[in-house]
């Protein structure tokens, strides 16, 4: 097998779009960064025994790969015609430079297999593990499959839980507290995401504006502030700010009675928008009780409100929304093929969907800015972002991984986290999205505020049918969320009880 150094496990190519965004600069600029030296002798900030060594031990790990080139076990992202190989180089360098540092540190030599695989719901990588668990035969010390397909396994009891895994501390800077929190069962971590690989940042929720039509439009102005980005500041950014925005705009070109292309439109995303609102919301499908077990949590007043509100606008012929969903007879990738070339024309206000998509935009000739996913009221203790749990890939560690190599994982694991926070994540954030795509100050100081609190969806993770339902509000009549969530209710708790139970067996 072709030695791969991790690199391309810590791009964004493990991504469902391979979309990843890094510096025009060359590959040695970015792996000819100073060493870190600190008076503690900690390794990137992890202390490690001094005499640590494992002797030239190959340790394999397993990565999903979601574009096939010639060689199936290697990817290649130069492979996919929608990847910009130029601007990647410093990202895949400096995650190749990570791995490096870790097999030197550790005294290891880290081979790398790619499972192809689009499928989320038990596709090949799901299968690979489960089939290794199962038959206690597999050889690497970690994967990282989608968070939905870590779920399954998880219940199955084929993954070990983090925090018994040598070395691990989920508690440290180079992990997502938001994310592995809010899949923690009973105090057990089953998976979580950190600062190996970019993926689940690319798959975090932003909102991008067409500046020239915001200020020709005076949309600020008309609230009272003299930006869009004082009033995310102030707290005045709010969902039916950015409806009222995306309607005022809205002008029917083709005189067909409906929001369309050839229209001046305000708003785009997926079918998934109205989840995303309430995820923006603060409100969750599913959260985790004082109990530690997940419980649902939608069946309350706010969030009833925000799907309603949502709705009455979604469901307005004259919102100017498009949804990319709706063109998929027209395009493979819509949202790459028919949305993206409106807001680049001018014409269209503003942009819902994965930092991924950042990347799509950035030639634009009009300019653009990020915003996060606005709030519901201005009472809302602050901007939350989604993590798209489809495309977010997780560390996890199956339970074949025993004795000496699960030391050797937990040690691999935490160092690269440790390492990636210093040396890749500098890079993919400040080199790449803020001073490459990000064009003013002000879109920097936006995704502060886009990756201060991330957050994920459990229903989305546990692939539940209330997931559906409220990602069908977009399409439904409006005003009938309650009598749908009541005919899937009764379903949703038996699964999620399934779920509860499987969690309980694995504490006995």
């Amino acid at each position: 097998m072709k030695r791969s150094f991790l690199a391309l496990l810590l791009a964004a190519v493990l991504c469902v779009s391979c979309f990843a965004f890094a510096s025009c600069k060359e590959e040695e600029e970015a792996s000819s960064q100073p060493e870190i030296s600190t008076e503690d002798k900690t390794f990137y900030g992890l202390e490690l025994p001094d005499d640590l060594d494992f002797g030239g031990k190959t340790v394999r790990v397993l990565t999903t790969a979601t574009s096939q080139s010639p060689n199936c076990f290697q990817i290649q992202p130069e492979s996919n015609s929608m990847y910009s190989a130029e601007n990647t180089t410093a990202v895949i360098s400096a995650a190749a430079e990570c791995t490096r540092l870790v097999e030197q540190r550790l005294g290891i030599t880290v081979e790398e297999e790619a499972v192809y695989t689009f499928s989320r719901y038990g596709g090949e990588m799901y299968k690979k593990i489960h089939t290794d668990a199962m038959s206690f035969t597999g050889d690497y010390i970690f994967a990282m499959p989608c968070s939905i397909e870590a779920s399954m396994l998880a219940v199955e009891g084929l993954l070990h839980d983090l925090n018994d895994v040598p070395y691990i501390d989920l508690s440290r800077e180079w992990w997502c507290q938001s994310f592995n929190d809010g899949v923690t069962v009973n105090g057990s971590t089953y998976f979580a995401i950190g600062d190996i690989g970019t993926c689940s940042k690319d798959a975090t929720f932003f909102v991008a504006f067409n500046k020239k039509m915001a200020e020709s439009n005076g949309l600020a102005q008309k609230y009272g502030y003299d930006s869009l980005y004082e009033m995310v500041d102030k707290k005045a950014w709010t969902q039916d700010v950015m409806y009222e925005m995306a309607k005022s705009v809205y002008q029917d070109l083709n005189t067909n009675n409906a929001c369309d292309l050839g229209d001046i439109n305000g708003l785009a995303g997926q079918d998934g928008a109205i989840y995303n609102m309430l995820t923006s919301a603060g409100e969750k499908i599913i959260e985790i009780d004082k109990g530690g077990y997940p419980v649902l949590s939608i069946n309350n007043e706010r969030a009833i409100n925000v799907i309603n509100d949502a709705q009455e606008y979604f469901k307005d012929p004259q919102s100017g929304f498009i949804s990319a969903n709706d063109y998929f007879d027209k395009s493979k990738v819509p949202v790459a093929d028919v949305i993206v070339p409106e807001f680049k024309a001018d014409r269209l206000l503003f942009f819902m969907d994965a930092i991924m998509n950042l990347d799509l935009i950035r030639d634009m000739e009009s300019d653009f800015g990020v915003l996060p996913a606005p709030l519901y009221d201005s009472d809302q203790d602050g901007y939350v972002s989604q993590i798209g749990c489809w495309s977010t890939n997780c560390i996890v560690v199956p339970t074949f991984v025993t004795d000496e190599d699960l030391e050797i994982a937990g040690c691999f694991i935490e160092a690269l986290s440790a390492v990636s926070n210093k040396r890749l994540n500098p890079v993919y954030y400040e080199q790449t999205l803020q001073y490459q795509i990000s064009r003013d100050d002000d879109s920097m100081r936006m995704l502060d505020i886009i990756f201060a609190n991330r957050s994920c969806e459990l229903a989305e993770i546990y692939n539940l049918d209330i997931y559906n339902t409220v990602c069908g509000m977009l399409d439904a009549q409006q005003g009938t969320f309650v009598s749908a969530y009541e005919k899937v209710e009764e379903k949703t708790q038996n699964s999620l009880n399934e779920i509860i139970d499987a969690y309980k067996e694995l504490s006995k």
